[in-house]
């Protein structure tokens, strides 16, 4: 990560390569504990890692107590405060691990727990 710096308490909890129908191309995205951070690499030779967008957990929605957070095939929905963004992964089981991994940093649980 070549723009952002993670805080002391801020953990990776995901890195993979996406598209985002907001811009052109593939963009890095990285999932830390409290932050959905987007970058894009620039140049031919010399790559560099340009910061594209920086989305705070605690923004994402919820109703009935559930994140709003949707996975249809290697898509998925993430309503937020401000805009709903819609990531495309490579697969369907990069989304679902994607997934798995928002939620329970959104929520502050497992996937057990929420379902017990």
């Amino acid at each position: 990560m070549a723009n952002y710096e993670l805080q002391p308490e801020e953990v990776v909890l995901y890195e993979g390569a996406v598209t985002r129908k907001a811009y052109k191309g593939n963009l890095l995205m990285t999932l830390t504990s409290q932050k959905l951070i987007f970058e894009k690499e620039k140049g031919l030779f010399k790559k560099e890692r340009e910061l594209v967008d920086i989305i705070l957990l605690e923004s994402v929605k919820f109703y009935n107590d559930a994140a709003q957070i949707k996975q249809k095939g290697s898509e998925v929905e993430v309503q937020t405060v401000e805009q709903n963004l819609t990531i495309v992964f490579s697969g369907m089981i990069e989304a679902r691990k994607f997934t798995g991994k928002i939620v329970d940093a959104v929520t502050g649980t497992t996937l057990a727990k929420r379902s017990s």
